[in-house]
């Protein structure tokens, strides 16, 4: 159940209330009228909650749980708990993701004066800040900087010169934005950094050294962006580096000068992905997968977990491996060579 002190909670909400946002149908004749205050797993759950059940493997929870709502599909409604009203949806999980923003919203109302900037908070003059921006403590905002309306700056965050933050955004701790230009929406989790200089470099044979290639062009987020702890996004050499919109990409991930990313792309924890690279629409590149420089991965595309990707991905193909192969290729590679090691020495 989420805590008080870090997340504050709107409603309560009535049954029916929530079957609206989801599209939820109501199972049996149970009280639309019921009143949930709060969220809560299936386990830990009181009568006044709402919980979701996704899939088989929770139904001894179901079983057991004192949950007032629950939300399922129409093949798990006969196993929801027995006393809650059941809303059969489509994806429960999506679902109760739209109830949970409801409850707990995102960006819930500034208990602050607009235009709100915290003790040791630096603003140059000549930024523009929408009159309800908020701006905590010790972040310093650049010259010629733009800010949207309903923004939030992170303490100890740097908003560097002309950036463009959008509407609705969320700028965490420390994070360093440098030409960087983003949309509405935008969410960049503690540490995180943007649009600091591409990994470019020549070797100069008559000086005998490596000389560094200016970057000379940007980071463009689209609108709906999420961006997770500690990632950097270098800025683009000539061409700008995009990231498209509804894109997710998890902590600690690195993203080379003019990469292109498609919209709603998943890329998860500990990516590597190295400069030029082109990667289209609703692709997913899992845990620790590295890209060699100038690949293209075709539209919904899918890469598996520490996989090598040394040449271009068609669309809708799945990999795995190092280097990466098509995915029934690398586990039949897998059985042939445990067959090979398997077997027995003939007695002499």
């Amino acid at each position: 159940m989420p805590d008080s002190r870090f997340f504050k909670r709107t409603g309560p909400f009535r049954v029916r209330e929530i079957a609206t946002w989801t599209d939820g149908v109501a199972v049996g004749d149970g009280d639309l009228d019921v009143i949930i205050s709060d969220l809560a797993d299936l386990r830990e759950a009181t009568s006044a909650d709402l919980c979701y059940l996704a899939g088989a493997g929770y139904s001894a929870a179901a079983a057991d749980s004192q949950c007032g709502a629950c939300l399922t599909t129409s093949a798990l409604a006969d196993k929801a708990p027995s006393g809650a009203i059941v809303l059969v949806v489509d994806d429960p999980q999506a679902a109760f993701a739209v109830a949970a923003e409801a409850f707990y919203p995102s960006q819930p109302e500034a208990v602050v004066d607009a235009k709100a900037t915290a003790h040791g908070a630096f603003v140059d003059g000549t930024a523009t800040l929408a009159d309800d921006v908020v701006v905590e403590a010790g972040a310093v905002i650049g010259p010629g900087a733009e800010i949207g309306s309903r923004s939030r700056i992170g303490p100890g965050a740097t908003v560097g010169a002309g950036v463009v933050i959008g509407q609705d955004c969320q700028i965490g701790a420390n994070v360093s934005l440098i030409a960087c230009l983003m949309g509405d929406g935008v969410v960049i989790h503690p540490g995180v950094c943007i649009g600091q200089d591409g990994f470019g470099f020549v070797f100069d044979s008559v000086a005998g050294r490596h000389r560094k290639v200016p970057q000379l062009g940007r980071v463009m987020i689209e609108d709906d962006v999420e961006i997770g702890a500690n990632t950097t996004i270098d800025r683009g050499s000539l061409e700008d580096t995009k990231i498209g919109p509804g894109c997710r990409i998890d902590n600690q991930v690195q993203i080379g000068h003019n990469v292109s990313l498609g919209a709603r792309c998943i890329v998860v924890s500990q990516v590597g992905i190295s400069g030029s690279c082109k990667i289209g629409d609703d692709v997913v590149l899992a845990g620790q997968v590295g890209l060699a420089d100038h690949v293209t991965i075709g539209p919904k595309a899918q890469v598996a977990a520490k996989s090598g990707v040394m040449r271009d991905i068609a669309p809708g193909e799945a990999v795995m491996g190092y280097p990466a192969k098509p995915i029934r290729t690398f586990w039949r590679e897998v059985a042939a060579l445990g067959r090979l090691t398997g077997r027995k020495k003939k007695p002499s």
